[in-house]
């Protein structure tokens, strides 16, 4: 069986029955420029994998939107929230630069994969912190 996941780079260290399992769990969902796909303090309902283009991470400081940074294709988006147990809100706001095609995997179905396929989570898990650790080697967060 394949599915979009077997194109995103991000999760080429899966097995491909990895990928199977996780793509049940999965929506595609494209978003249009401007769009908001969550704001700041909105408690947190799903976790992302942009497939296409670009989204802006922006945080209200002093009442002014400032741009964090920018997430862009084959990145997760918004997986803080999910492994980091912060209080379950999101803490920025995370707006479409330009039109958008994401994955989808909303939280009743995270709750779902970690009871049916718990080495799926860590293995993801295990991807994003690497990556986490060599944008901040290379300084791009």
């Amino acid at each position: 069986m394949t599915s979009i996941l077997d194109t995103l780079d991000i999760l080429k260290t899966l097995s491909q029955q990895d990928r199977d399992s996780l793509a049940i769990f999965c929506q595609e969902r494209s978003i249009q420029k401007w769009d908001t796909l969550f704001s700041e303090w909105d408690e947190w309902n799903a976790m992302y994998f942009l497939i296409t283009w670009k989204i802006d991470i922006l945080k209200n400081i002093n009442w002014e939107d400032i741009r964090l940074w920018q997430v862009v294709a084959e990145e997760v988006l918004w997986e803080m929230a999910l492994f980091n147990d912060i209080n379950n809100r999101r803490m920025a706001t995370a707006i479409a630069s330009e039109n958008s095609n994401l994955i989808v995997i909303l939280d009743f179905s995270m709750n779902e994969l970690k009871l049916k396929h718990p080495q799926v989570i860590e293995k993801i898990k295990q991807i994003i912190e690497y990556r986490n650790s060599q944008n901040t080697k290379y300084n791009i967060i």
